[in-house]
């Protein structure tokens, strides 16, 4: 969008301007940018992920004769998988099969019981209903537009679940939509849903960033205004939300090669913009199609993803 917003979820919002996609602070600005360039790195090459209080013993307890018994906490099981048959009331409600698409979860807004309430929700954007090509057989692409696959069938269509009532529907939201496109990220910025990269039709997708705002009962798109270079069009790459403030984006395919740069932004600060990052440590080789999991200390853990030749064992 070509206005002046800032990223601050739900409470935040500039209905007269736009979307604001800031996310609160804890800390302050260059403490978090710090961290951001120098992640705490105590437990060194092969250190547990575990916080130091998550190291910490549990309380010891009396066995009832004067001796401290010490519990061992272990993991929990994992709860069992269970079948949900959502409710499709028309058959352009649901999604469909598809590929290359993004599910994001998106928090309530309001308070339960109060005027304007809107329950919780999973958003699934864009993918691909089919696929012509092969980037193996094709070799080499000879573009960066064509990426060695062509998507027949990629979409720019919102569904929405909603978690509450169990039903499905498709959802038209104000405002000009990204273009049709998959394997492109997604990540939920208090209640909007950021849209970045991937590959349509056309080839690679621009690298402007998308927000679909869900505050309101009637979405609305927004394009995001960024200055200066970023990450660039690519596909198969992850972002996520660290710290509930900074924009992360990794690895991915330019149509030329795998990547495995970092990139970052600001949504508390403006005019927004990227800056890479030179992480210390042994990195992941360049890679797509990975996962990452932003967690609540501020740790962004990456998992998974295939090279240009094969899959990646690593974790």
């Amino acid at each position: 969008m070509d206005v002046d917003s800032s990223m601050v979820p739900e409470t935040g919002q500039n209905h007269s301007g736009g979307s604001q996609l800031t996310a609160p602070m804890e800390r302050e600005p260059q403490q978090q940018n710090q961290q951001l360039e120098n992640q705490d790195s105590t437990s060194g090459p092969g250190g547990s992920l575990s916080s130091p209080a998550q190291q910490q013993a549990v309380p010891a307890a009396s066995d009832g004769q004067g001796q401290a018994q010490t519990t061992v906490a272990g993991p929990r099981c994992a709860p069992p998988y269970s079948v949900v048959d959502a409710i499709i009331e028309k058959k352009e409600d649901g999604p469909g099969p598809r590929c290359g698409h993004t599910l994001t979860a998106v928090a309530a807004v309001g308070e339960e019981g109060t005027p304007g309430y809107i329950g919780p929700r999973l958003i699934l954007f864009g993918g691909a209903t089919a696929l012509e090509g092969n980037s193996a057989a094709s070799g080499t692409p000879s573009s960066a537009g064509s990426a060695g696959i062509r998507l027949a069938g990629a979409t720019a269509d919102v569904h929405c679940y909603d978690v509450l009532t169990n039903k499905w529907s498709r959802i038209t939201p104000f405002g000009e939509p990204p273009t049709p496109r998959a394997a492109h990220v997604a990540t939920a910025v208090g209640t909007m849903v950021v849209i970045q990269g991937g590959i349509g039709p056309a080839g690679l997708s621009a690298e402007d960033l998308h927000v679909l705002d869900l505050t309101q009962p009637r979405p609305r798109w927004h394009r995001v205004v960024v200055q200066g270079p970023g990450p660039g069009p690519r596909y198969g790459h992850v972002m996520a939300l660290v710290g509930q403030r900074f924009l992360m984006a990794i690895g991915g395919n330019d149509g030329k090669r795998p990547l495995a740069d970092v990139w970052a932004l600001d949504t508390a600060a403006k005019p927004y913009e990227w800056r890479k990052l030179e992480p210390e440590g042994e990195g992941p080789p360049p890679c797509m199609y990975a996962t990452a999991s932003a967690r609540s200390d501020g740790l962004l853990l990456l998992c998974g993803g295939r090279d240009a030749n094969s899959v990646l064992g690593r974790s």
